[in-house]
């Protein structure tokens, strides 16, 4: 039987560490695992784009029909390309991770003074870049869990049975499944005629699925504001929890103190996070 808990869940890990085996001054070696690390970077933040459209799409696949048995043809494509993509992140990220250990050591021998100007800022990237990549795939087994698999789970569908069918779609290239058309107003006998020359129309877009998150103020004496993409969403009162709406999908987070000068977009104000349904983020002032 085909197991339906994809590797992606289970984080990123390095079978050992890397051996660091090169001659002090070789800034070639060090500068080739750098630019590794990027391009891993890239490619996992490609995956990651995509892994959200996938959900994207199965989610508002499911609400199309809201009745009914599963609709396995029209939800499997995306279903699989989802876990597929997920895979490619968690196997990407497991690279992301040697890279990140090897140039940490070789920073730590001090090798990082050898390189030029563009590479040490390059290096000081690093850190960062992989912390994010571990928040971005624990946000993005939320989405695959709790969001998508909430839906899957309240529709009946087996994932087991979405995986064989979703891999059997892309195997024989078939198209996406797409929405039935609204019936046509141009007469009574079917579409309009195009004009000549006329672009076609394009395809709709699909949905994006509102979600609910929550921001936890209870430790915090002063109200926060809560922006969201640079526009101010609401309020969070001191000691108090509150939820909000948004799109699923990944954000920009501002959450200023209602007595501070700091306005969203300053230095260290803006956190990204991948928001799904259920999603919260605590405030812990006990520690100011």
């Amino acid at each position: 039987e085909m197991s339906v808990a994809p590797s992606f869940l289970s984080g990123f890990r390095v079978e050992g560490a890397p051996e660091v085996e090169v001659v002090f001054g070789d800034s070639e070696f060090f500068k080739r695992h750098v630019d590794r690390f990027r391009a891993l970077d890239k490619a996992m933040e490609a995956a990651r784009r995509s892994f959200s459209r996938s959900v994207q799409a199965a989610v508002a696949a499911l609400g199309h029909e809201r009745r009914g048995a599963c609709p396995v043809d029209r939800v499997a494509r995306s279903f699989y390309e989802a876990r597929r993509e997920g895979e490619t992140y968690r196997a990407l990220g497991a690279e992301l991770e040697s890279e990140e250990v090897l140039i940490q050591q070789l920073d730590d021998l001090g090798e990082t003074a050898a390189l030029t100007p563009d590479y040490r800022w390059k290096v000081n990237q690093v850190a960062g870049r992989y912390r994010q990549a571990l928040v971005d795939l624990k946000e993005m087994r939320l989405a695959f869990q709790t969001q998508l698999g909430g839906e899957l789970a309240h529709r009946g569908c087996k994932q087991a049975e979405l995986l064989a069918r979703g891999a059997d779609l892309v195997a024989s290239q078939a198209p996406v499944a797409e929405a039935e058309p609204p019936p046509d107003s141009g007469g009574a006998g079917g579409k309009p005629p195009r004009k000549p020359g006329a672009e076609p129309p394009a395809a709709p877009a699909i949905p994006a699925t509102t979600i609910t998150f929550y921001v936890d103020n209870r430790s915090c004496a002063a109200g926060q504001q809560v922006y969201l993409d640079g526009e101010l969403l609401g309020e969070v009162g001191s000691s108090a929890r509150a939820a909000f709406q948004a799109l699923a999908g990944r954000h920009a987070l501002c959450l200023i103190p209602g007595d501070s000068p700091a306005r969203c977009g300053d230095p260290g104000t803006i956190r990204a996070a991948f928001l799904h349904d259920g999603w919260s983020i605590g405030l812990d002032c006990a520690r100011n």
